[in-house]
């Protein structure tokens, strides 16, 4: 169906929005500049009109810098953006400004840096790694020796079913949690160095959960959060940490395959080695590499481990089942 519409509606749809970038050197934004005078809030707009001392003929249009008050208390809920703004004007630093036209109505987006702050919670008194998936954040928490010390699993179905702002908002609550626990216990954040390559050749279910999966959005959020509220945040290499806390920790600690990952995430960032167990070497490593096998990196002894293990048993793909016949398939029960 096609639908026909005027050149204004088309002008008008192509030519809604103009965006101007900050100069320090000149104050924060020459062309749309925020001022402030007798607590109320300016947009100063260079116009093309000369005066007579060929200087650019400004107007100024007030602006309201959005504040979300609670019903109950009154005061702000979440981050006084209005208040950090105001005190960034002072700085003098650059800022960016886009006027969006929107229904017949004007919206001001305006893009500042935070300020550089040293991290007040960090590894030093343990760490959390989250292992992030489609429908939430997996988090094992470990001290600064590596040891187990707790996890739990932080889950929001509508993730993978859910649409804009809704969806949005859910990863804003998923993220507000995992900070809250990492600054109640006075721990760091790791995180896995995700990257998704656009390839085409997936399967249904995987495109689909690709698609509604917005990782970068939670991973995104989750670092602006620890920024702001000074959490150290460290991102690791994402390789085998699924597999080594399924063989190695998962049965260990009474943990699913998601937190088993999140430990190995953890112990990652303070570059522990994860040993493969002597029971997994003696059965799954062929004798015409046990005499080498210490000589491998690490990524590729968990490699030939889990090859082997999926050869014998191709259950094993699915990890519940690892997790629930792990005695009976190494032979420990009969």
């Amino acid at each position: 169906m096609v639908v026909l519409i005027t050149s204004k509606e088309w002008k008008d749809s192509r030519n809604n929005r103009f965006y101007s970038r900050g100069d320090k050197s000149k104050g924060g934004n020459v062309n749309l500049r925020v001022v402030i005078k007798d607590s109320m809030s300016y947009l100063e707009i260079s116009t093309l009109e000369k005066a007579a001392t060929n200087r650019d003929i400004k107007v100024l249009i007030p602006i309201y810098l959005p504040q979300k008050l609670s019903k109950k208390t009154g005061k702000v809920n979440g981050v006084h953006y209005r208040d950090m703004f105001s005190e960034y004007l002072t700085t003098g630093e650059a800022y960016q400004v886009e006027l969006i036209k929107r229904n017949d109505k004007y919206y001001a987006h305006i893009t500042f840096e935070m300020s550089k702050t040293k991290p007040i919670y960090t590894g030093h008194n343990g760490m959390i790694g989250i292992d992030t998936n489609p429908d939430g954040f997996a988090l094992t928490m470990i001290d600064n020796k590596g040891n187990y010390k707790c996890h739990t699993y932080l889950k929001q179905h509508e993730l993978l079913y859910c649409k804009g702002n809704r969806r949005e908002n859910l990863c804003g609550e998923l993220v507000t949690q995992a900070v809250l626990i990492a600054k109640t216990y006075h721990c760091g954040i790791s995180i896995e160095n995700l990257k998704f390559k656009n390839d085409k050749d997936v399967s249904t279910k995987f495109a689909r959960i690709k698609n509604n999966f917005i990782y970068s959005k939670l991973l995104t959020m989750l670092e602006i959060a620890c920024y702001r509220e000074r959490v150290e945040l460290l991102k690791v290499h994402p390789a085998y940490t699924s597999k080594i806390g399924l063989y190695k920790y998962c049965h260990q600690f009474g943990m699913a395959v998601h937190n088993g990952a999140a430990m190995v995430i953890a112990r990652r960032s303070y570059k522990f080695k994860e040993t493969a167990p002597q029971i997994l070497i003696d059965k799954y490593v062929e004798e015409k590499y046990k005499h080498k096998f210490n000589l491998y990196h690490d990524w590729k002894k968990w490699s030939m481990i889990d090859k082997n293990i999926r050869k014998e048993r191709k259950e094993v793909n699915k990890p519940d089942f690892w997790i629930a016949n792990r005695k009976k398939i190494l032979g420990l029960i009969s």
